[in-house]
């Protein structure tokens, strides 16, 4: 396969930079880390407000166990939010290294991607459990763990081409295409 040349705008630099921070936060699960905390922090509040309206223990120990789940909840959500952030210096950094690499060269084998450019040698191999997507006009190939190997869908000759480049990364990576969205013009 011919390897693709580009460079990266500074517009579509940021947009990797957030949505690979996005994904980087999201890591270990939605339910895991965000839905269940809150849950638990929802349980344990209603709890402790019928035990104290019951009279099962103390006005003042219901009081005590709903400022202590309060707190611990809002340092969880700042333990969250840090690394939030820290996901988000990570992925823009190598967004902007990405951009800044000027004319970058990517090549598809049987092993995988490689990116190479001016200070640039990266691999991403299908063994990693790659995941490919085209979005707003960027191709992602997101590993199991890690950043994401991203260009523009526009290094591409044409639309045909860069649909038949992601057919086969798709191909090789084992992962099956998403199906076509269906639009209903009956309206």
């Amino acid at each position: 396969m011919t390897p693709l040349v580009f460079e990266l705008t500074e517009a579509e630099a940021a947009v990797i930079g957030d949505r690979a921070a996005w994904r980087l936060s999201l890591a270990g699960g939605l339910l895991t880390r965000h839905l269940a905390p809150l849950a638990a922090f929802l349980l344990l509040v209603l709890f402790a407000a019928i035990l104290g309206l019951t009279g099962l223990v103390s006005r003042r120990a219901a009081e005590l166990a709903l400022i202590a789940s309060a707190a611990a909840y809002m340092i969880y959500r700042l333990w969250t939010r840090r690394r939030f952030l820290a996901a988000r210096r990570l992925a823009s950094a190598w967004a902007e290294q990405l951009r800044r690499a000027g004319p970058a060269r990517l090549t598809l084998d049987d092993a995988g991607f490689r990116l190479t450019g001016a200070g640039l040698d990266r691999a991403w191999t299908f063994a990693q459990g790659l995941e490919v997507e085209a979005v707003s006009g960027l191709i992602y190939v997101w590993p199991d763990a890690g950043l994401p190997l991203v260009w523009p869908s526009r290094a591409h000759a044409d639309e045909q081409e860069a649909a038949a480049f992601l057919a086969l990364a798709r191909q090789r990576a084992g992962v099956k295409a998403p199906p076509p969205a269906v639009i209903d013009d009956d309206d």
